[in-house]
């Protein structure tokens, strides 16, 4: 699949850029991005600092496996029903980054009203009904909310973002980070500075 070459190793690298700002696991996460009537997507159980172009599986949009070196990733089902769901999506990215992950948890509710990159960029987050991770409910769970918004986060799992290209969504995702902080650390301070209305 050579004519996908450069978007493989893009999605490689911005896996590697996700495990090493610490925003997933080093087996944890998966990205996908849709190219015409193809889905590239990260492998499952691969060290995401390791993971080259070589390790990204090729997809028909069906799910039909074209190519792979390694078990795709278990989440497959779920970027499927997202494409299925958005037309407009080229990229899902899906990770378990700390502070989105406590929010997941404790069911903290993250507000996107308090800092400008949020209100631009993200706009609404959804929160999503607990369901096994790699379970069709999960992914059946997940395209619903994400028709709603480019941001879902998976209770006691993690944050799925959705966009056009990998930095947009990857972008997305440090936002919903942040935010998450930041919502986490108002419970000790409540004199947060809201944007205007």
């Amino acid at each position: 699949m050579k004519q996908y070459l450069k978007q493989a190793k893009d999605i490689s690298r911005f896996m590697r850029r996700l495990y090493l700002q610490k925003l997933t696991t080093s087996l944890g996460g998966n990205i996908s991005m849709k190219i015409d009537d193809r889905i590239l997507i990260t492998p499952s159980q691969i060290d995401k600092n390791d993971l080259k172009a070589k390790d990204i599986a090729y997809l028909t949009t069906n799910g039909d496996i074209l190519k792979t070196k390694h078990k795709i990733s278990i989440e497959t089902p779920m970027h499927i029903a997202i494409y299925n769901a958005r037309s407009d999506v080229q990229v899902i990215i899906h990770a378990h980054p700390f502070w989105c992950t406590v929010a997941a948890i404790w069911g903290l509710q993250i507000d996107t009203n308090v800092t400008d990159e949020a209100q631009f960029n993200i706009k609404k987050m959804s929160f999503a009904n607990y369901y096994p991770m790699g379970t069709d409910d999960l992914a059946n769970e997940i395209a619903e909310k994400i028709k709603y918004s480019d941001v879902v986060i998976i209770p006691n799992h993690g944050i799925v973002c959705v966009g056009k290209t990998l930095i947009e969504t990857i972008e997305k995702l440090e936002i919903a980070e942040n935010l998450a902080h930041i919502s986490w650390l108002k419970q000790f301070n409540d004199k947060l500075t809201y944007l205007p209305r």
